[in-house]
């Protein structure tokens, strides 16, 4: 089958199909200052979303019949952007999810509409990026590596508003170019500084301008905070640095639970003062854990430095650390570890509509090899619009269940956990890894906790 290359873009409302309003007039009798209603498809009718799943290269389509006909707009409405009017629509669409919005609204203001929820599936070779928040989550005019899958060849990204009343951006996309690595598992991008905050549809452009849906990101001049991971606080306060007068002793006993590798963090502040010098070193003065440097402008804050090998046996020989030098303020003193609740991620790109053998999710026997037995497995899911709802997770070969089959109901704890115990961690080995299986569910990320 050939492969079709036309793709959706909101900001021109490309590849758009559309008809005027019919030429049936249904219910003739519905007058001007009624409440438009949807009659048509029954798909819609009398609910307020409905769901499609399709791939990239099919067309979505569809047609809508409205009373009172000859006093109502249709207007079809994804993003925050008008797609096209009347009654018929039809369009390619980019990998992604999407709430297409069916706006009727009379000549005398009344409104009413439905939302269809569209998850327009990647091909198996598409690029694609990974769903992880944190790699979502991009700071404007800041060098950024974003990780993904099948990216070789990517040499731009096209950068679409999501328009809505909390961002009310320009209409205008934004093309920026990037560089893929070798590999295919990420792309090196700058975003212009002077980039709008808000939530974007991103697409990859590759050789020949094809263009491929990459899902959604969030542009924030704030610092991505990560769940599973806390704050742990050697020293907190307020304290103005003046070398041997005033400098703060982080002890060997602090500094015991600190793994190496570890990045110490100082937060701090510059009041006013002749000059602003950082130093740290051991208690005894005689080795330099950061060589003395001016604090300028252009200095990270919080200011980072690596917690080495070497560091932790000198502060252990020497019996502390020592923050020293002159002319700024630290108000803590910390390093990062996961959470407690933290979890390791095995699986997280765009959310799979699970349909039997058609659609399901593969964790390979790659991916499960470092997942360990007894640790909890956690599969994060979303209900849709169904005749049934039921989950299985069975071997690559299908003849073996790590979760035999059970219906999802409202009950169903999400996300849903079970035990990967010694022996699924040997059968995943043997047969070729596991399947997310079933039907009437949308998988959306698979972690582990221990």
């Amino acid at each position: 089958m050939k492969k079709i290359y036309k793709l959706f873009f909101p900001a021109a409302a490309l590849l758009l199909s559309l008809t005027g309003c019919s030429n049936q007039e249904p219910f003739i009798t519905a007058g001007p200052d009624d409440t438009p209603r949807f009659l048509a498809p029954s798909s819609i009718e009398g609910n307020v979303q409905t769901n499609v799943s399709q791939t990239r290269e099919e067309m979505f389509n569809m047609e809508v019949v409205v009373t009172p006909a000859k006093y109502t707009t249709i207007e079809w409405i994804a993003d925050g952007h008008v797609l096209g009017t009347g009654t018929t629509f039809e369009s390619y669409f980019e990998a992604g999810n999407y709430e297409l919005i069916i706006k009727a609204t009379t000549q005398a203001g009344k409104q009413a509409y439905r939302i269809v929820k569209l998850s327009i599936s990647a091909l198996a070779d598409d690029p694609s990026f990974n769903n992880k928040e944190k790699n979502r989550w991009l700071n404007p005019g800041q060098p950024l590596t974003i990780e993904g899958n099948n990216l070789a060849g990517v040499k731009s990204l096209i950068f679409t508003p999501i328009i809505n009343e909390e961002t009310p951006l320009t209409d205008e996309p934004i093309e920026v170019s990037c560089i893929a690595s070798e590999d295919g598992n990420s792309v090196a991008v700058t975003l212009p500084e002077e980039m709008a905050c808000g939530s974007y549809r991103v697409s990859a452009v590759k050789d020949e301008a094809e263009r491929f849906g990459l899902g959604l990101v969030t542009v924030s001049n704030e610092k991505y905070v990560d769940p599973d991971v806390e704050q742990k606080f050697l020293w907190e306060g307020s304290k103005v640095i003046n070398w041997g007068d005033s400098n703060i002793r982080i002890s060997a006993e602090q500094l015991a639970d600190v793994p190496v590798g570890t990045t110490l963090y100082i937060n701090y502040t510059l009041p006013e003062a002749e000059y602003h010098a950082m130093r740290i070193t051991t208690d005894y003065w005689d080795y330099e854990i950061v060589p003395q440097f001016d604090i300028t402008g252009e200095t990270p804050n919080p200011f980072g430095f690596e917690y080495t090998e070497e560091i932790q046996q000198k502060v252990q020989e020497e019996g502390a650390m020592l923050i020293v030098g002159f002319g700024y303020e630290v108000q803590g003193i910390y390093y990062e570890a996961l959470s407690p609740n933290a979890e390791t991620v095995l699986w997280e790109l765009e959310p799979v509509s699970i349909n039997w053998g058609d659609s399901n999710v593969l964790l390979t026997a790659e991916q499960l090899a470092y997942v360990p037995s007894d640790v909890t497995i956690r599969v994060y899911f979303e209900m849709e619009d169904a005749d049934y709802h039921a989950m299985r997770i069975t071997s690559n070969w299908w003849d073996y269940d790590f979760v035999t089959q059970f219906d999802i109901t409202e009950e169903t704890p999400m996300p849903y956990e079970f035990t990967y115990t010694a022996e699924h961690q040997q059968k995943a080995q043997e047969q070729e890894g596991m399947l997310i299986v079933g039907f009437g569910y949308k998988v959306t990320k698979v972690a582990f906790k221990n």
